[in-house]
């Protein structure tokens, strides 16, 4: 696997979600309450860019007018057709068996984000 310095640690803060190109593939580095994750910045459904998406919790059964949503911040939405995924393992929220986007791994090393690929 080749290292990527990708930045700081301190540039990001929870909740917040950066694009990086790394070689020909574009991927959206999230930083969680659990820690960073990186994802293929590309939704399997049509190619829509899953960094620019909401990034929230997994919407849960609830009445009408009133959102309940679990693991906050955990999963991001297409811009395009709002396919969720769980950015800690790229695995689809609604078809995990069947749907996912590539992840990576992540690790802070000093005061850097490095993404291995």
């Amino acid at each position: 696997m080749e290292k990527h310095i990708l930045c700081h640690k301190d540039k990001m803060e929870i909740g917040d979600k950066e694009i990086y190109e790394i070689g020909r593939t574009s991927v959206v580095l999230v930083r969680t309450h659990s820690g960073y994750y990186a994802i293929r910045n590309t939704c399997p459904h049509q190619g829509g860019p899953l960094g620019k998406g909401v990034l929230q919790g997994a919407a849960l059964p609830s009445d009408v007018g009133t959102y309940c949503y679990e693991r906050k911040g955990e999963t991001i939405y297409c811009p395009w057709h709002h396919w969720e995924f769980d950015v800690t393992n790229g695995l689809s929220i609604r078809k995990p068996e069947s749907v996912k986007v590539k992840s990576y791994k992540v690790e802070v090393e000093g005061e850097n984000i490095v993404l291995y690929a």
